[in-house]
């Protein structure tokens, strides 16, 4: 039996994830993710600013001096550059802005969607009655790597091309299955990302996740002596006849799957259900069978 379950274990291999989607991705944002907190930019006012920071300024820009300012517009649905040239006065100080990182306070978590940019983790807070939030970000060290968890729902189409069939009553045997399957794997995900950044290279991303859900699918089945049981027949004295044909299979499993980034390794239990006349004479309709698979996720819509 253990030397069977390594068997299918290690032909499991051909079992291929493709289409794989996710829906309803959030991660979970915090104001302190490890030693990063979450910032945000906000725009100061020169009458805000404290005192030594209004004399930086005016250190900076001197009453008098001109100064030349690029400003776009639009010429014939075109956006163009221009240069003016201003006198700098009180008026020019009045409306003075400066770009301000501060700390963020969210709260103790929210929900919101995550994208990397240089040296910075972008965090898109996900709307709260139709309000908009901020642009907040983590600020990335070199050579650290903050994670983040998430869920979401998770859509896969799967095969699964061997089954192994329990041992039953009435001298039921053990039985390997391999047919053309297509399913439908439809479950609930958990995981967390984490993002390695590396100062002028790129930010590296690695993702496990684990999902746990239901699986639906349809296959066939050649029903012949060594599966399945002989028509019955009145006359005793007549030799049994077995069916020679083709039936088709409808799948229901519970399973789970666990991926790191590409590499998906899952299991199955479920149950076939034959279908079409005769499909009771089938030794294995609405029997147990467990399917363990690895595979490579070869596409992501």
């Amino acid at each position: 039996m253990k030397t069977k379950i390594v068997l299918l274990f290690l032909l499991g291999w051909m079992e291929v994830m493709w289409g794989q989607e996710s829906f309803n991705l959030r991660y979970r944002i915090y104001n302190q993710l490890g030693e990063y907190n979450l910032k945000k930019k906000i725009m100061k006012r020169y009458d805000s600013l404290s005192e030594n920071e209004q004399k930086k300024i005016r250190n900076k820009y001197k009453i008098g001096d001109k100064l030349s300012i690029e400003d776009k517009i639009i010429i014939q649905n075109k956006e163009t550059k221009v240069i003016r040239e201003i006198i700098i006065d009180e008026k020019f100080f009045k409306n003075y802005k400066i770009d301000t990182i501060v700390s963020a306070n969210i709260g103790n978590m929210e929900h919101g969607n995550v994208r990397i940019d240089k040296n910075k983790l972008l965090v898109n807070l996900l709307l709260k009655c139709g309000k908009s939030s901020p642009a907040y970000f983590y600020e990335l060290e070199n050579r650290k790597s903050p994670s983040l968890p998430f869920t979401s729902v998770t859509v896969s189409a799967i095969t699964i091309p061997i089954k192994y069939r329990f041992k039953g009553k009435d001298g039921l045997g053990e039985e390997f299955s391999t047919a053309i399957n297509g399913n439908l794997f439809l479950g609930y995900t958990y995981g967390k990302s984490t993002f390695f950044y590396q100062e002028e290279i790129e930010t590296k991303v690695n993702t496990w996740k684990v999902t746990g859900g239901l699986l639906f699918g349809a296959s066939s089945v050649k029903l012949d002596k060594s599966n399945s049981d002989p028509v019955p027949i009145d006359d005793h004295s007549l030799p049994p006849e077995y069916v020679d044909a083709t039936k088709g299979l409808a799948s229901i499993a519970i399973g789970i799957t666990y991926s790191y980034n590409n590499i998906n390794v899952g299991a199955f239990f479920g149950f076939d259900y034959a279908i079409g006349q005769h499909a009771d004479l089938w030794k294995y309709n609405k029997k147990p069978w467990l399917g363990i698979g690895i595979g490579y996720k070869l596409f992501s819509f």
